[in-house]
């Protein structure tokens, strides 16, 4: 009787040991598996590096092998008023490799960096810069990795004003971004 308690105290201990390192390889907020890298948005614009560390996403984790979509985003700051996201819709799925798009041309790709406009602490509009989906402007994207974590590259760019002639060049872009 003492062999089958100790046996059955054992069985018990190993499986809380599994559920335990289960856990530990999960997201808090989401069950997915973790990955050690951080996340990060960043790259020059016009040549001044800028960050858009806050809110580091990528879309949500795709429910098949096959990724349609990937979309990135991060604000600079937790005011959330200036940003940068790139989206990424594939028919045939997203692959670890480089996707370029020049204005009306290329796979459906924008690299998008805004700026929302407040007066007396009001929302009145957002500056907005394409570049990909526009005439006059390009976006590359790289993805380097793409796994159930989420998705890491290298972007760059000429993105246009929306509505207008004004160009940005990006530069130096890299990402590390988990699904939510």
């Amino acid at each position: 009787m003492k062999l089958l308690i100790l046996k059955a105290h054992t069985v018990c201990l190993a499986m809380l040991a599994m559920f335990t390192i289960g856990l530990s390889a999960c997201k808090k907020n989401g069950g997915t598996a973790t990955d050690d890298g951080e996340k990060y948005l960043t790259c020059k614009i016009n040549g001044k590096y800028r960050e858009f560390n806050y809110s580091v996403n990528a879309n949500d984790e795709p429910a098949t092998d096959t990724v349609h979509f990937v979309v990135i985003s991060g604000w600079e700051k937790q005011d959330k008023i200036t940003g940068f996201g790139i989206d990424m819709h594939i028919a045939e799925g997203a692959k670890e490799a480089t996707y370029v798009a020049n204005g009306a041309s290329g796979p459906s790709l924008a690299g998008k960096y805004y700026i929302q406009e407040m007066k007396d602490g009001k929302f009145v509009g957002t500056t907005v810069f394409n570049g990909g989906d526009l005439d006059g402007s390009n976006f590359t994207l790289t993805i380097t990795s793409l796994t159930k974590w989420g998705v890491k590259g290298t972007f760059s760019g000429k993105l246009k004003l929306l509505g207008g002639d004004e160009i940005v060049t990006v530069t130096e872009g890299k990402f590390s971004a988990p699904y939510n």
